[in-house]
């Protein structure tokens, strides 16, 4: 059987009725749930005579009640009722016998299948009864297989919404347009009518509402304030004494409640609210509410929202300290464009050292996101390598070869970046490059990028040789010499609190630098997996070697440095 949705639930359930009602030939054939949390929520009924009367069905609703076990009911006549209402449901109905079979399924009772017949008495077959309860069976394995699907899609969901709201978190310093989301995200996911973030402290008059979502308008904006002191909210009053959150479906149950506000403009028929708390102290509230009918809020909901109750927590602790160090920048800095330039380093400065400017531009304005976090990534590396860095080094001396490096290293970062390449590190003399992370690029796309960066650097090296001769810097030109390979790597930041730095470890990593060794002085070397994405024209086979560190022979093409494809 396929799993099924709360749509096709209902079609299967429905079709299981009228077979089931026309196989035994019974009057009417009733399907009524009890329990809420389960796929299914309102009543199937079979009549055989198809008649569609809502008096009726009503009336024929009404004659199911809960029970623990089977009910057989040979004459109503003889039948003790606890329940007016059902006694003059089964007298308008003209029933005059019933089977009732309890569906329950993992301990939990969820629903009632009857059958009626319209006769003074009839004595129900055993056979019935194990059709019957067969169906039921049925019945069951539907809804736990629709249920088990709803889990699986709320599961997933669920993660989606969280990676949404985390990532706008990630993406942005502006604590506005995080509580945007976060309201709107949340709001549209659990198909509530309104969705409101505040901020408060327990020793506060009044909460600050900072985010507003409402299903009809959306985002609202301006802001309503609240008008109902903290201290005479009963809703508050009890997250204040308990932390935890507070769940009523049916605000008609609580009318010592009634006084709630967040505030979101209408009245409410249910509400759930969730504290956001930092260090054993609640900072604000995230309230979702249902203002046309009552809802029961669902454990997997009540679990979302504290989860995403903590993204915000962190949230306003990180707008708060935006929020001062920006307070701070103005304090210190006269100039409005210093001031922009602070906030803008909250985000850039670690990341314009080793990525393209108009990458970190992406990133610092949300239009990309980041996830530095360590991972398997297919990358190319290119390492590369002044030759006979040492004497020169001796020659020029601690100024010269520090004007001398500067220069080179600037050149090529900016090649790099050019291409769309991300500065790994610098080794003293030597630049390592990676191509494919943080952003994505499929291999050939990378090995291009890999190989035109190699080949402009060359070209970039030979212009800087005619500036530092014409300085008198050096005598004789200065060369390199380049290793590339592609492999799988842990890319992401590696470090700790006090310091980190985004690169690539593995055993790619350790080929890439072996062919930058063993690379003549001016040659771009390659593996083999680089290789075989260039035209045959451009490479040339070397010898196959086993490299220091590497395990299995590495074969090995040189590649020329000035090619034009024809």
């Amino acid at each position: 059987m396929e799993p099924l949705d709360s749509t096709s639930l209902e079609v299967g359930l429905r079709t299981i009725i009228n077979q089931l009602g026309h196989l035994l030939d019974v009057d009417y054939c009733v399907f009524s749930p009890f329990n809420s949390h389960y796929s299914i929520n309102k009543s199937i009924f079979y009549n055989k005579k198809k008649e569609k009367n809502d008096n009726q069905l009503a009336l024929l609703e009404q004659t199911i009640v809960p029970i623990q076990k089977i009910e057989i009911i040979n004459c109503i006549k003889n039948y003790s009722f606890a329940e007016k209402p059902r006694e003059k449901a089964y007298q308008l109905t003209k029933i005059g016998a019933s089977l009732l079979i309890p569906l329950t399924l993992e301990n939990n009772f969820i629903a009632v299948v009857g059958l009626h017949r319209n006769c003074d008495f009839y004595h129900w077959q055993k056979q019935e009864i194990a059709i019957t309860k067969m169906v039921v069976e049925q019945i069951k394995l539907a809804i736990s297989q629709a249920q088990a699907y709803q889990q699986v899609r709320a599961l997933a969901q669920r993660e989606a919404l969280i990676n949404r709201i985390t990532n706008a978190i990630r993406c942005s310093l502006d604590p506005q347009l995080i509580f945007i989301a976060i309201t709107q995200e949340l709001g549209k996911g659990l198909k509530v009518d309104g969705c409101a973030l505040s901020l408060w402290r327990k020793e506060d008059k009044f909460v600050q509402c900072v985010g507003l979502y409402n299903q009809v308008q959306g985002h609202i904006n301006p802001l309503p304030q609240s008008v109902v002191p903290i201290a005479l909210n009963p809703v508050l009053k009890q997250l204040i004494k308990t932390q935890k959150p507070v769940v009523l479906e049916d605000m008609n149950n609580y009318p010592e409640m009634t006084q709630f506000d967040l505030p979101l403009q209408k009245s409410s028929q249910a509400l759930l609210i969730v504290p956001l708390i930092v260090d054993g102290a609640i900072i604000g509230s995230i309230s979702l509410r249902q203002t046309t009918h009552p809802r029961p809020w669902l454990s997997t909901e009540i679990e979302l929202a504290q989860t995403l109750a903590s993204q915000a927590a962190i949230a306003v602790q990180q707008s708060r300290l935006y929020q001062k160090t920006r307070q701070q920048a103005q304090q210190l800095e006269k100039s409005e464009q210093e001031v922009k330039q602070l906030n803008r380093y909250l985000t850039e400065s670690v990341l314009k050292r080793f990525l393209p400017a108009s990458m970190v531009n992406k990133i610092a304005t949300g239009k990309l996101s980041l996830d530095l976090t360590p991972e398997p990534r297919l990358v190319t590396i290119l390492f590369t390598d002044l030759v006979g860095y040492t004497p020169l080094a001796s020659y020029l001396g601690t100024q010269g070869v520090a004007t001398l490096l500067n220069q080179y290293l600037e050149e090529m970062t900016a090649v790099i970046f050019h291409y769309g390449g991300t500065v790994d590190k610098f080794i003293g003399d030597a630049v390592v490059a990676l191509f494919g992370a943080p952003e994505e690029l499929n291999p050939q796309e990378q090995v291009y990028r890999a190989i035109a960066v190699a080949r402009e650097m060359h070209k970039q090296l030979n212009g800087l040789n005619e500036k530092w001769q014409t300085q008198g810097l050096i005598q004789q030109p200065v060369c390199f010499r380049c290793g590339i390979h592609q492999g799988m790597a842990v890319v992401g930041m590696f470090g700790g609190g006090q310091r980190s730095d985004y690169t690539a470890i593995g055993s790619a990593v350790n080929i890439a630098a072996r062919l930058q060794e063993v690379a003549d002085s001016g040659m771009i070397l390659v593996s083999a997996k680089v290789a075989q994405f260039l035209n045959p024209g451009e490479i040339t086979l070397m010898k196959s070697l086993q490299l220091k560190g590497v395990e299995e022979e590495v074969t090995m093409f040189s590649v020329v440095v000035n090619y034009k494809e024809i």
